[in-house]
């Protein structure tokens, strides 16, 4: 009889300290899973962005644009939206959805223009220098950012050189992916830069 009840309190405390251990861990494995930062969220959009324009002409002729295209499309959720404003044969908004579309827009981009530099804006303050990415958290989950900055970026058509300013609004699944992102281009400050 002894032998069964120390039996039974072995088991008891073997659970037990299973249990310990699990609701240990538990909090432990969610510390471990790391935190989206918008600013390198945001960065890694901006970097692949200006990579569209590294693409090659085969020596047959044809454009192949689909590897940098790929690595951009790469930072969207499969059921992404991509807004931008209207070209010149369009009214409203544009928004290319799912990886197609959006892998449509990065491409007819990347044929559009070269030596692309997109950044974001600097601001300084009490000689102090930053590239404000500003940060919030939806209620759904995941991290939103906004960010204002400047597009510089040459016609491969005409060979003209323009600066714009703009602004982009993203919102990044908990997984780090693009779900939503919203650029505005302020048109009516578009300049040319005589080279």
């Amino acid at each position: 009889m002894r032998k069964n009840v120390a039996t039974k309190r072995h088991k008891t405390h073997k659970s037990f300290l299973w249990l310990l251990c699990v609701f240990v861990a538990i909090p432990f494995l969610h510390a471990q899973t790391p935190a989206l930062d918008p600013d390198k969220l945001v960065d890694q959009w901006f970097i692949r962005l200006n990579a569209l324009d590294d693409w090659y002409i085969s020596y047959d002729g044809k454009e192949e644009t689909d590897a940098v295209v790929d690595r951009f499309v790469e930072l969207y959720d499969p059921d992404a939206f991509h807004q931008v404003g209207p070209n010149e044969n369009q009214i409203g908004p544009v928004v290319f959805h799912g990886r197609d579309g959006i892998k449509k827009w990065a491409t007819d981009f990347a044929k559009q223009h070269v030596q692309l530099a997109y950044r974001v804006d600097f601001i300084t303050q009490s000689e102090k220098t930053v590239q404000p990415v500003y940060g919030f958290k939806p209620p759904w989950g995941g991290i939103g950012a906004a960010v204002e900055f400047t597009a510089v970026y040459t016609n491969r058509e005409d060979r003209k050189r323009i600066v714009i300013p703009g602004s982009a609004f993203f919102i990044f699944n908990e997984a780090g992916k693009i779900q939503r992102v919203r650029l505005y281009m302020l048109k009516d400050e578009t300049a040319e830069i005589e080279q």
